[in-house]
């Protein structure tokens, strides 16, 4: 998908998008699957200068969009995902943002030929091999890949190049001046030499032990955090997708309706080993076949007449679901060893030979018995979960207890003692607990059990035991927490001590060297600092290049303190490195191209009257998140 906004916040689009985030899309979600009948399937959720993008065209656009993340991941990922990682305002507006690049280039009349988009495409490094030859297996691999169509493909590509003579344009227009380049060299590159020495608190290291009467004060200043949280000791039964599975039980006979009922999808495809010679006319092509005819090799007539490699001539196995080019009919209809004609594609004339065929295989039902019941228990295991729990809910209902109902079913149950909102018990150590049990089992009343709770895939219902109030820590059980409060004050005084002393030995004259043995301080000397480094944090960075040479800078902060002494300054001379200054001027234009090409695409989305249908566009994001929303008012 293009994407021609750097920075949409202050865009036309946004404008129109900002409604729509409002709409708590997400809560309802359900499944991630749609429908099969898409309300207002064909009404406008936007249109510009004659173009719309319709409700079914949004939805089909977010399935693509997910099937092909999927993929591109190798591991599932849902229309789900993509709700609740916020993607459907980002689809939405790309879909938007193309919509509005086609009608500005239709309205400039800017056209690209087909010979362009051919060359554009055969050039791109994805679809070359070692020798820059294009590569028809790696391109029709790509498309299998991103799951697109060839035509969607070439479509996007005529838009691209039409798009990139619009910003091109806006980059030609755009004058960065020399003097405010130079200056911004200047200030980004020049350099600075400081001596720096680091002292961290928390390695100081602090002899004795907090008085009486320090104990006492700490221990009221710390009141606040030395209360100790409510805890509670609850009981827990797990229902899980797993549990039920185990439950469930398919005859020999349904596994084998199911297999009649499916024969086809439990075949392996036909597979076919293919050779391809690729010209750009079909004069050359009917040359290269005419030598085929006489009985020439067809790897020799590759070489001569279509200059590929062997390796570029061998196009390797298909299937028909992986052959998806203008030939792919042809070469499944062909002969073991048959040489098919020159065949016209998109890219220009192709020659085939089928070398191998290897036919179609039907798998027999004692070796996918286990994979239809496995996909069977799983179609099913999650009705039956609900099922069972709203059963399992009308038992307690009915005043059995959770120890009742386990005996009864088997299903696992366990016991958490004294754990506070986090699930940490008195000592410290974390229990393994979910989020959702302990935001139930910390908002419910003691006594009895919750009704069935959904988390995830399962369900789970509890009973709180007990209760331990919050309560203030007696001072002898806050030793710990004191004592490690004590040493921090002494670290941090200690600290302050001997960033005063160097700081004091610095301004007076003292070397380096001398100062760091004399207080134990890390000291390293750091040269080629810039405004733009990060070799010390950014508020030491500000100051080096702010304060005057030679200055000392004392930085405390909790974690360490410095002190600096900034040595030299090295200033940047522009003329001396005329590529770094047009590198900068490089990124300056285009920063300011980008921004020109954003305000041309919004004064063309004014011009050409861009509308976002506010309650249609509602009504998709309420239809991919399965939510139930009022018609919309009124129809482009």
């Amino acid at each position: 998908m293009l994407k021609f906004f750097r920075d949409q916040k202050n865009s036309w689009l946004m404008k129109g998008i900002l409604i729509l985030t409002a709409v708590s899309f997400v809560s309802f979600f359900g499944s991630g699957h749609f429908l099969e009948k898409i309300p207002d399937e064909g009404k406008a959720v936007a249109k510009v200068s004659g173009k719309k993008i319709t409700v079914a065209q949004f939805v089909d656009e977010v399935n693509h969009e997910v099937r092909s993340l999927s993929h591109m991941m190798q591991k599932p990922f849902t229309v789900r995902d993509a709700v609740q990682s916020g993607m459907l305002i980002s689809m939405f507006n790309q879909m938007v943002s193309r919509l509005v690049m086609q009608a500005a280039t239709d309205d400039l009349n800017l056209a690209v030929s087909d010979e362009t988009v051919r060359k554009t495409i055969s050039q791109m490094p994805m679809f070359t091999d070692y020798d820059g030859v294009f590569s028809l297996a790696a391109y029709k691999q790509y498309l299998s890949d991103m799951g697109i169509s060839e035509k969607r493909f070439i479509d996007d590509a005529f838009l691209d190049i039409r798009a990139r003579q619009l910003t091109n344009a806006a980059e030609k227009a755009t004058l960065v001046p020399s003097g405010l380049v130079d200056m911004l060299y200047r200030l980004q590159n020049e350099k600075r030499t400081a001596d720096v020495f680091t002292i961290t608190p928390a390695n100081l290291k602090i002899k004795g032990v907090p008085s009486k009467s320090e104990q006492e004060r700490i221990y009221k200043e710390l009141s606040d955090d030395l209360i100790a949280p409510e805890y509670r000791t609850f009981t827990v039964m797990y229902l899980t997708l797993d549990d039920v599975s185990k439950k469930i039980k398919i005859s020999e006979e349904e596994l084998l309706e199911v297999y009649n009922e499916n024969k086809d999808s439990y075949a392996i495809e036909e597979i076919r080993d293919v050779d391809q010679m690729l010209f750009s006319t079909k004069e050359e092509a009917d040359e290269a076949y005419a030598a085929l005819q006489k009985g020439q090799d067809f790897m020799a007539v590759a070489k001569k007449y279509a200059n590929q490699t062997e390796e570029q001539t061998k196009l390797g196995d298909l299937t028909p679901s992986t052959a998806t080019g203008d030939w792919a009919d042809v070469v499944f209809a062909a002969q073991k060893g048959e040489v098919i004609a020159p065949v016209q594609t998109v890219f220009g004339w192709q020659i085939l030979r089928v070398n191998k065929i290897t036919p179609k295989v039907e798998k027999q039902f004692k070796d996918v018995r286990d994979e239809i019941e496995q996909k069977l228990i799983s179609s099913t295991a999650y009705d039956t979960l609900t099922e069972t729990a709203v059963a399992l809910d009308d038992r307690f209902g009915a005043g059995e207890t959770i120890e009742e109902v386990a005996a009864s079913t088997g299903y696992p149950v366990r016991k958490y003692t004294l754990v506070d909102p986090t699930g940490t018990n008195e000592n410290g150590k974390k229990a393994d607990i979910s989020e959702t049990v302990l935001a139930t089992a910390f908002s419910s009343d003691p006594g009895r059990e919750t009704p069935m709770t959904e988390e995830g895939s399962g369900f789970f219902v509890l009973r709180v035991d007990d209760v331990k109030d919050p309560a203030l820590k007696p001072i002898e059980k806050a030793q710990k927490e004191i004592k490690a409060a004590w040493t921090t004050e002494k670290q941090n005084e200690k600290a302050r001590q001997i960033m005063q002393t160097v700081e004091r030995d610095l301004n007076k004259g003292v070397s380096p060297k001398t100062i760091a043995q004399k207080t134990s301080a890390k000291y390293k000397r750091l040269s080629g600092l810039t405004r733009r480094g990060n070799q010390l944090p950014v508020s030491a960075m500000y100051q080096i290049f702010n304060k005057p040479l030679k200055e000392v800078i004392s930085i405390p902060s909790p974690s360490e303190y410095l002190v600096i002494k900034t040595i030299k300054t090295q200033p940047a001379d522009p003329a001396k490195d005329r590529i770094g200054v047009d590198e900068l001027r490089r990124l300056m234009q285009e920063q300011s191209a980008g921004e020109k090409s954003d305000a041309i695409l919004s004064d063309f989305a004014d011009y050409l009257n861009l509308q976002v249908n506010e309650n249609i566009a509602h009504k998709a994001f309420s239809y991919i998140t399965k939510t139930t929303q009022e018609d919309a008012d009124e129809e482009f």
